[in-house]
């Protein structure tokens, strides 16, 4: 698994792979991963590739 995602602190595109997911699940609009970029930076991901909205970490399962 391979997925890119804009990281701020790089500020830029950042090629990531599935070491970088921390969780996955399924949020009310679809699939959602959580990630860590190796700077550190941490965000989520939607299944249309775009970031989730702030709302949908209160959805995450504790991992």
């Amino acid at each position: 698994m391979m997925f890119s995602v804009f990281c701020p602190t790089h500020d830029s595109r950042v090629l990531m792979t599935r070491r970088n997911a921390i969780s996955f699940w399924n949020g009310p609009d679809g699939a959602v991963i959580r990630w860590r970029c190796n700077c550190g930076h941490e965000g989520f991901l939607d299944h249309r590739g775009s970031h989730a909205d702030e709302a949908t970490p209160a959805t995450a399962p504790v991992t």
